[in-house]
């Protein structure tokens, strides 16, 4: 067998796309002066996380491997059909040192198989995990995947492209130059396949659409044999060919429905197959943002203004658009493209809002969201609430609003006592968005479940349980102590949270139909 390399190493910058070409990056373009590069690698459509990290390390498209953020946060990779390249590797080289560096675990969890002798290790941010890095380097990996996370984080919380995300991509570089020292320092270095790429960019704060600013994303290769210069058309899935070709191995032949990495064309002088482009329909991406409030076809349209006591449009961050409210930020709540109106927010383990100042008081009030129903969740998701989301502390007299796992129901808690968990299961809903309402009148001890605006179920409960609702923060994302989707490691996503003063009437549900042009006969 002819190994091309003895070593390789992919590290993964996470939501830097080709922000990198707008700040310093001193270490990177001394690293890559002499190597292969470009600025245009695609990444796949949807441009998330989860999505991008498998095609890396699967070798195929997001249809095919079917992997989501909420499925590799819970779910380990079984799938022998379409083994990681580390499983492959670890055929090939049964007593190779194989290892994986992720600040985003799930990775570890969902992406890369157990009980194949990986070395998996994880950290709470970028800095504490090099340390870990190095430590992988200087037992000379024959394949290390790094991913950091910092940059992502950043553009979330400053928005892709501006000063915070520019200035955590320059501070990454550093640890990327960290690292290329301690394979020079492992001796290692002239053997090894050194390469840098990202999984997606961003826009504004959010990504998972097909904007430019997302789907475009650096990719820098160095090392003994690679062409100097700008490659050609290349895929985050390509990084898998890459890498097997690189230390050795067979790249398997195209497959649509299987491993359809490549190997792109100007990065090995001798690989002379042609790469192949399938016909696909081209993308066209218009960002829609929410209509205004006030506006003609704005919410307020459709539903009285003053009832309007929280509207969280999720359009690239938390505001309250009525004005009302500020939020406090626990965690980083992440934002895609594809919501029912602009962007959807991401909330759970990763990150949620508390508003202190909304409160309840002794009123009707009514909660209102589109959930991404999905299936592969394995716990609850505690969307909402003003107490404690699991064990004695959801006895607590309080609210909350969940969305179960598997069996995709709503389960309102408002009182000490089982009975007083109000359970309604919408029928023959599948995944995707569901439009969900739960209405507390406390007057007659009713709440109403409307499911896609259509009244669903009619729970009833003891009044006197919610005299002390707002105990609690008004939390959104999680359960009002901070504790349950991040115990869980729960993600779920959301678009246009809404709290109204008064019960909803099945008058008001057709009302938020109308507005979300949605037809309820």
């Amino acid at each position: 067998m002819n190994h091309t390399y003895q070593y390789a190493v992919l590290i993964g910058i996470d939501g830097m796309g080709n922000f990198n070409r707008l700040t310093d990056t001193p270490c990177m373009d001394k690293i890559f002066e002499n190597g292969a590069y470009t600025y245009d690698a695609l990444s796949l459509d949807p441009t998330i996380s989860a999505q991008n990290w498998g095609a890396m390390l699967l070798g195929a498209s997001p249809a095919v491997h079917g992997l989501t953020n909420s499925i590799v946060s819970s779910h380990p990779y079984t799938n022998d059909a379409l083994p990681s390249v580390f499983k492959r590797l670890r055929a090939v080289y049964p007593d190779a040192y194989l290892a994986a560096c992720n600040h985003w675990n799930p990775i570890n969890i969902g992406i890369i198989e157990d009980g194949i002798g990986v070395d998996k290790h994880t950290a709470p941010n970028d800095e504490e995990l090099t340390p870990i890095i190095l430590d992988c380097v200087a037992k000379k990996p024959k394949y290390l995947f790094i991913q950091f996370d910092d940059v992502d984080g950043a553009g979330h919380g400053n928005g892709y492209g501006n000063e915070g995300h520019l200035q955590c991509i320059t501070r990454i570089d550093g640890l990327v130059g960290s690292i290329y020292e301690a394979y020079e320092q492992a001796g290692i270095l002239d053997e090894t396949l050194f390469i840098v790429t990202a999984d997606h960019g961003g826009w504004i704060r959010g990504h998972g659409g097909y904007t430019d600013g997302e789907k475009y994303v650096y990719f820098a290769a160095t090392g003994k044999g690679i062409q100097k210069g700008e490659i050609g058309y290349t895929t985050t899935k390509d990084m898998a060919a890459i890498v097997l070709y690189a230390l050795g191995l067979d790249v398997p032949a195209y497959d649509a429905n299987g491993f359809s990495s490549q190997i792109p064309q100007g990065l090995f002088p001798e690989y002379k197959k042609p790469y192949f482009r399938p016909q696909v329909r081209s993308v066209e991406y218009t960002p829609s943002p929410t209509p205004l409030i006030e506006a003609k076809e704005g919410l307020g349209a459709f539903i009285d203004k003053n009832r309007l006591m929280l509207a969280m449009f999720l359009d690239n961050d938390l505001s309250d658009a009525t004005g009302q409210h500020n939020e406090k930020e626990i965690g980083l709540c992440k934002y895609y493209s594809g919501g029912v109106y602009g962007s959807r927010g991401e909330f759970g383990t990763t990150g949620c809002a508390v508003y202190e100042d909304l409160k309840i008081g002794q009123n009707d009030f009514s909660v209102a969201a589109w959930l991404r129903i999905d299936r592969s969740l394995l716990y609850e998701a505690d969307i909402c609430a003003t107490k404690g989301g699991y064990g004695p502390n959801r006895r607590e007299k309080g609210f909350v609003f969940v969305m179960r796992n598997n069996d995709t129901f709503i389960n309102i808690g408002i009182g000490d006592d089982d009975d007083d968990f109000i359970t309604a299961f919408p029928e023959d809903i599948q995944d995707g968005w569901l439009h969900t309402i739960v209405s507390v009148d406390r007057q007659n001890g009713e709440i109403r479940c409307y499911y896609n605006f259509k009244l669903a179920h009619i729970g009833r409960f003891n009044k006197e349980l919610l005299t002390d609702i707002d105990s609690l923060p008004f939390t959104v994302g999680n359960d009002a102590l901070l504790k349950f989707n991040n115990e869980h490691n729960t993600i779920f996503n959301m678009d246009d949270f809404l709290v109204l003063d008064g019960v909803c009437t099945e008058e008001d549900a057709k009302s938020l139909a109308a507005y979300y042009k949605f037809d309820i006969d």
